[in-house]
This record gives C-alpha cells, structure tokens and sequence, in this order.
C-alpha cells in the first residue's frame, strides 16, 4: 500500500482556497454592495471553512489508517509525507 499523495491533495486545496480569496477580493473591489455579492462572500468564506476542517480532519483520518495497515514504522523512512 503506497501512502497518500499529499502533494496533489494540498495542490487542490491551495487552488480552491485561492479561488475563494481571489472571489472575494474582486467582489469588495467592485464595491458591489448588493444582496448577491453578500451572499457570495459569505458562501466563499465557508466553503473556506470547509475545506480547511475537512482537510485537516481527512489528514488526520488517513494518517491513522496508514498506520494500522502499514503499521508504525509507515513514516520512519526519513520523508515527509509526498
């Protein structure tokens, strides 16, 4: 069993937490103060959230399945994680 691929895993949460940066700051820039540009904002704010508490939580998950089927010696090859 190879381990995660983390880095792809990080890549993909990076670009979904820059999408949400880049909505909002656009959406403030154009002062568009209508119910909908609140609305998306509030939406990009949480699904920030999200992704960020899932992702920390999947990490934490995985790490603990990785250990009971490779066992403890998983990550004592001197790498971090991929």
């Amino acid at each position: 069993m190879k381990r995660p691929p983390w880095k792809e895993r990080r890549r993909r949460i990076d670009l979904a937490l820059m999408f949400c940066a880049i909505l909002i700051v656009w959406l403030l820039w154009r002062n568009d103060d209508t119910a909908l540009a609140q609305a998306t904002i509030s939406a990009c704010f949480l699904l920030a959230g999200a992704l960020l508490s899932v992702y920390t939580g999947a990490a934490v998950v995985d790490d603990r399945n990785i250990m009971q089927h490779m066992g403890a010696g998983a990550y004592e090859d001197g790498e971090p994680p991929a």
